[in-house]
């Protein structure tokens, strides 16, 4: 009974409860409707009021927007009114400007003008009404460009420079070639030439005058440098002359000079190219307009160089030696000379000149080794001293060493069979030139009527070969040695057995004083013996009185091997006959007189 109460008291509960949310639930329904009817009445209200406002300000609106359109075309028109006034206003004064102006005296001033032209050129041809009047600006404007080119004439004439030959000519260029100026004054240049390459229609004689004139100065300078290095040359042959006798003919000294000639010529023109392409790159900065300016200058002072050094080459007989450092400049630099030759718009013969130049050089290589095979001369030096070939020959050699690079792959290679080893192709030249040279010398040898004199010759000769290879200076000893590394020992022992044969020459003395042991009281024997041995080394001394050693050590050390063969047993002779009184006048020969005249022995003029 008690469960059935309380759960209707819970029933009870819950509809009051919902009775109540049902209340307020009407009471929210009626408020939402008097705001909705609110807002109605709003919006109702601004409907009105946006209707009201379109009709009073849309043709207000439009109204304005027609004023501001007329504004604008106003304030264009009037834009336009002003800048017609001004550039006609402009105009006037710069096309006097442009005629009557002197852009040598005020370049700046010159090309602000130029420009200024250029804009109201442009200004009138966008307005269809003034492009008539265009054509007497244009016609300004060419006269300006014409006016610009001949003032760049101008001012290239004006500033190149005549340059001073000496660092040239003296090699001093390297670590002060950019030191050397070759315009006085180079901004204008530049200035101008940057100016009209930038316009739209680039004038053209500009560019065809600073070919014209750089390369004309560039062959100014080149010839002023190669008199320089004549009259050089000529002060020096002079001043020596006068000083000893010219051991050379004249023609020979003038084919010298002018090797000398070309190859400073062809240095200085890779030098002043350098420079001039240094200069070009900020007067001409166009790629393509520079390399057709350049390839047009560098045609004259390029083929002038190369002309000249033909002619040498070809007409000159000086013999390898001179030719040398020219072949080895235009070697080391043969890429650039091609390059150069081949882009040049004349015809230059550098690859035809470095052929003729290699192919003289090595006919002269063939005739010195033909030379020594064939020399039919007779003339030998009357002292026995160093043969003059012998000297020339190992002075050819120590040429060929000290350019051994450009020998080896600009002569030697050029008759040498495929596939042979470069590195031993001079080597095999010096072997072949010593051997040639070692059979002159004893066909030489046997035009002496006295054997003893031709083996001082011998002697003499093969210790100047000896010493010249074994200095470090010349450098022949290791090229040499590839081939042959006992090159030295064997001169060594062909200068020993030298020595020990012209010794011989003092056997007959030596075996006349081998009976001093004997003498003991004969003063007979003594007196004969000292008679035959002072008739016997006069004869010698007499006999070897033009007799040279050249060399002070080898002369030195034959000195002391001759005393050593005699003095002991003449000491003897010589203290027998002052104790048994054989020659109360005196003796010839004492310690004394005896040392002096050994010590004179070679006493003939020597070479070191």
């Amino acid at each position: 009974m008690a469960t059935e109460n309380n759960a209707a008291e819970s029933i009870a509960r819950k509809l009051a409860q919902e009775e109540e949310w049902l209340l307020n639930f009407e009471k929210n329904i009626t408020k939402s409707g008097q705001i909705r009817q609110g807002i109605e009445q709003v919006v109702e209200k601004f409907d009105q009021r946006l209707g009201l406002l379109e009709k009073n300000v849309l043709p207000m609106h439009i109204s304005n927007g027609k004023l501001q359109k007329k504004q604008h075309n106003i304030q264009r028109l009037i834009n336009t009114i002003d800048a017609t006034l001004q550039f006609y206003g402009k105009t006037s004064t710069v096309e006097t400007a442009i005629n009557t102006g002197n852009p040598t005296a005020e370049l700046d001033s010159y090309l602000e003008n130029m420009e200024s032209l250029q804009q109201a050129i442009i200004f009138f041809e966008t307005h269809p009404n003034y492009r008539s009047q265009t054509e007497n600006m244009r016609i300004t404007l060419d006269t300006g460009y014409t006016v610009l080119e001949k003032a760049y004439k101008s001012f290239l004439l004006k500033h190149s420079l005549t340059l001073d030959p000496t660092p040239f000519i003296k090699s001093e260029l390297s670590p002060r070639l950019n030191e050397i100026k070759i315009l006085s004054d180079e901004e204008p240049i530049i200035k101008i030439g940057v100016w009209l390459l930038k316009q739209p229609r680039i004038p053209t004689h500009f560019l065809s005058y600073y070919s014209e004139i750089r390369g004309a100065q560039i062959l100014k300078n080149i010839k002023n440098i190669a008199e320089a290095q004549k009259t050089m040359q000529l002060a020096t042959r002079s001043k020596l002359s006068t000083v000893r006798k010219p051991t050379q003919r004249p023609e020979k000294l003038d084919g010298l000079a002018d090797v000398d000639s070309c190859h400073v010529m062809c240095s200085s023109l890779l030098s002043l190219l350098e420079l001039e392409e240094k200069l070009m790159v900020r007067a001409i900065p166009d790629t393509s307009k520079r390399a057709q300016v350049f390839r047009e200058l560098v045609s004259r002072p390029l083929a002038y160089v190369v002309l000249q050094t033909q002619k040498v080459v070809n007409e000159k007989d000086i013999g390898i030696i001179p030719l040398l450092p020219l072949l080895h400049l235009l070697s080391q630099n043969s890429a650039r000379f091609h390059n150069l030759a081949a882009n040049s718009i004349g015809d230059v013969q550098f690859d035809s000149l470095m052929r003729q130049l290699q192919v003289k050089c090595s006919s002269y290589v063939n005739e010195v080794v033909e030379h020594l095979n064939e020399d039919t001369t007779k003339f030998v030096p009357p002292d026995g001293n160093v043969h003059p070939t012998t000297a020339s020959t190992l002075n050819f050699l120590s040429s060929l060493t000290a350019h051994r690079v450009t020998v080896t792959q600009h002569i030697l290679a050029l008759t040498a069979p495929q596939g042979t080893n470069t590195n031993l192709l001079l080597p095999k030249l010096f072997a072949r030139i010593l051997s040639a040279l070692g059979s002159m010398l004893k066909k030489k040898a046997n035009l002496y009527d006295d054997p003893t004199l031709a083996t001082i010759f011998l002697l003499n000769n093969y210790n100047y070969i000896a010493k010249t290879l074994a200095d470090e200076k010349d450098g022949l000893l290791p090229a040499i040695t590839e081939m042959n590394s006992n090159i030295l020992s064997f001169y060594h022992e062909e200068i020993s057995t030298c020595t020990n044969e012209y010794l011989k020459s003092w056997n007959g003395i030596a075996s006349v004083l081998k009976s001093t042991d004997r003498i003991g009281e004969d003063k007979q024997m003594a007196k004969q013996i000292m008679s035959t041995f002072i008739r016997d080394f006069d004869q010698i001394l007499a006999q070897q009185m033009d007799y040279c050693i050249s060399d002070p050590k080898i002369s030195s050390h034959v000195q002391s091997e001759v005393r050593a063969r005699i003095w002991k047993n003449y000491s003897q002779l010589l203290d027998a006959c002052q104790r048994l009184h054989v020659f109360p006048q005196g003796i010839k020969y004492t310690e004394n007189t005896f040392e002096m005249a050994i010590k004179n022995l070679f006493s003939s003029a020597r070479i070191n």
